[in-house]
């Protein structure tokens, strides 16, 4: 009997060690259960903690960093300055170790600049701060001035077919450089009229230059006509208006700009009145427009309101 019990305890004892062999041979990941602390950490030194696999006897540990320490209030043993770090201390109220940590450097307290070297027209100058508490000292670039030039001596005249020349002189140096003067503009008196407007077609007419006696010729429309292709301005706007309160014209009239859809509406009013379909608005165009306008709103001029779309 005895024998057969002992047989019995070696066969379970073999199998358990063949079991624990099989576990560490065949695992690729173990199964690990939850870490356990076995040193805890402090504010002095770092604990281990461990995990064991579930399936054999292999284990795994890993450090748990320190505590930080609990400190109490900074105390200030050296004060900072332009050119030295200061020092507070603290002791830790569980190990009671003293800690200590830099304070950063205070800025250097500079005063008004200095100037070392006045600057000119062409170099720079030199400016220099120095520290009230430490007497350090800091450079700084001043620029240069630039010329102040003086006003024009004209030594050619210039005219309406040549530039003309002078020279200016800088008041702060005295440096002297010369100068192009532009051409001038020619002036007209009067013009002659060698063809009037008519219709679309623009007229021409020449004129002499008051100036330099020559000979222009010039493509015009009669004073105040309005025609497609005319830079934008407020004086479009009101016979736009006027246009669309008499059923001719439905676009926009917020830019005063003359475009297609106003030539047609201004060639539509004039045929609707017996005169000849141009799409320009010619004073007698527009004298008309605004006769037509009072007449059926009953207003004088200036009365139209302002609107758009």
């Amino acid at each position: 009997m005895k024998k057969t019990m002992r047989a019995l305890l070696l066969a379970a004892a073999l199998m358990a060690a063949l079991s624990s062999a099989a576990c560490a041979e065949e695992h690729v990941d173990h199964k690990f259960g939850p870490y356990k602390t076995k040193i805890s950490a402090t504010c002095t030194h770092a604990g281990l903690e461990f995990r064991y696999c579930t399936g054999c006897d292999h284990w795994e540990k890993r450090e748990i960093p320190k505590l930080a320490h609990t400190l109490e209030e900074w105390t200030v043993t050296q004060e900072p300055t332009c050119t030295v770090k200061g020092v507070k201390e603290a002791y830790c109220t569980v190990c009671g170790n003293r800690v200590r940590r830099y304070i950063d450097m205070v800025p250097h307290a500079y005063g008004e600049m200095t100037v070392v070297t006045e600057p000119t027209c062409t170099a720079n100058g030199k400016g220099q701060y120095v520290c009230e508490v430490c007497g350090r000292k800091k450079s700084e670039t001043i620029a240069k001035l630039g010329h102040d030039w003086g006003e024009v001596a004209v030594d050619k005249e210039p005219t309406c077919k040549q530039t003309g020349s002078g020279s200016v002189t800088c008041l702060r140096c005295g440096k002297t450089k010369t100068q192009t003067l532009a051409k001038l503009e020619h002036e007209y008196a009067e013009w002659t009229i060698v063809k009037e407007p008519s219709g679309k077609t623009k007229g021409t007419r020449e004129g002499v230059c008051t100036l330099c006696g020559e000979t222009t010729a010039q493509r015009f429309y009669w004073e105040g006509t309005l025609y497609e292709d005319m830079k934008p301005n407020e004086d479009v706007i009101r016979p736009q208006e006027m246009l669309r309160d008499l059923g001719y014209y439905t676009g926009s009239i917020r830019t005063g700009t003359f475009g297609s859809m106003t030539g047609r509406a201004v060639a539509k009013f004039q045929q609707a009145n017996g005169l000849e379909a141009t799409e320009v608005a010619d004073p007698t165009t527009l004298e008309l427009i605004e006769s037509r306008w009072q007449e059926a709103t009953g207003q004088s001029a200036g009365g139209a309101q302002d609107a758009g779309e």
